[in-house]
């Protein structure tokens, strides 16, 4: 399967089997997200990857403000940004940047003053910062599975206190989003798309 055949055979999947998702296919999703691109190198991305099928079924209810869907998928990633470390490892890389003098100086100066506005942004502009980086990884997460012969859905609304006390997540690691994991019992068609006219400026 090409990229481009994955890009175009994904789609948002709602209905699962009861085959579940194996150890080697969450495996290698990891792995898709492990190998995203990230600002400044410093994948902020963590994961939390809920199997059991008790918590699974928790999550289709109050969590996700009763999306009674999930309890059929296989696997939740639950995906949260460190942006401790992203601040700490984007220094470090920008550091490593600046000492091999691979760089222009003016792009150098350019990244010294982005991480100058990280260091001292609030704590929600660097959630989103982080968040951004956590979607590209995602991204490759959804295209992973379609290769696989999995079916993926993203879930953005979904109580992040209760997910942080039932699964003893770190306050520090906002919660960025969820996705549900499984084999598809649906083959949905395609959802409308723009016509590229549409999203080009001119």
């Amino acid at each position: 399967m090409t990229v481009k055949e994955a890009i175009a055979a994904r789609r948002s999947i709602r209905k699962f089997t009861d085959e579940p998702v194996s150890t080697a296919q969450l495996d290698a999703l990891l792995e898709a997200a492990r190998l995203a691109p990230s600002s400044i190198n410093c994948q902020p991305w963590r994961f939390k990857v809920v199997t059991e099928r008790e918590d699974v079924a928790w999550l289709a209810g109050m969590p996700t403000k009763g999306q009674r869907w999930v309890a059929s998928a296989g696997a939740i990633l639950v995906c949260c940004a460190d942006v401790q470390r992203f601040i700490d490892d984007s220094a470090a890389n920008v550091r490593f940047l600046r000492d091999s003098g691979i760089l222009p100086a003016e792009m150098l100066s350019g990244l010294e003053e982005y991480l100058s506005r990280a260091e001292s942004a609030q704590p929600e502009v660097l959630r989103w910062a982080a968040a951004a980086n956590c979607s590209i990884a995602l991204t490759q997460v959804m295209l992973q599975a379609v290769e696989l012969g999995l079916g993926t859905c993203w879930i953005g609304m979904y109580d992040e206190a209760a997910l942080k006390e039932r699964f003893q997540l770190p306050e520090a690691m906002p919660i960025t989003a969820l996705l549900a994991v499984g084999h598809p019992a649906e083959t949905p068609e395609p959802r409308p798309r723009k016509a590229l006219a549409d999203i080009l400026i001119e």
